[in-house]
């Protein structure tokens, strides 16, 4: 395990104690701050936009990053298929 010192401001500090009193009266079970610690670390590398959010940092993809996005992942059909898949599957219809 690799430890390192990390400071907290008071504020934090108190509501990790009161985490983990919460914690503790909901589970009946101790737990430590390293633990919390931990945990939290793990949930915010899962939720990293909620992370960037709290921190400040998000910001809204550009314009040209959205339709990269959208580009990469658009499906191509067409038409005549979308509307032949909705007979399909409203009326039973079945098309050869």
């Amino acid at each position: 395990m690799v430890s390192e010192t990390v400071r907290i401001s008071g504020s934090a500090r108190k509501l990790l104690e009161e985490l983990r009193a919460r914690i503790v009266l909901e589970t009946g079970k101790r737990i430590t701050l390293q633990d919390i610690v931990d945990a939290a670390i793990h949930l915010a590398s899962r939720r990293r936009d909620e992370l960037l959010r709290e921190l400040g940092l998000w910001r809204p993809l550009s314009r040209r990053e959205a339709e990269k996005l959208l580009d990469e992942h658009t499906i191509g059909l067409e038409v005549d298929d979308v509307e032949r898949d909705m007979r399909e599957v409203l009326y039973a219809e079945h098309t050869g």
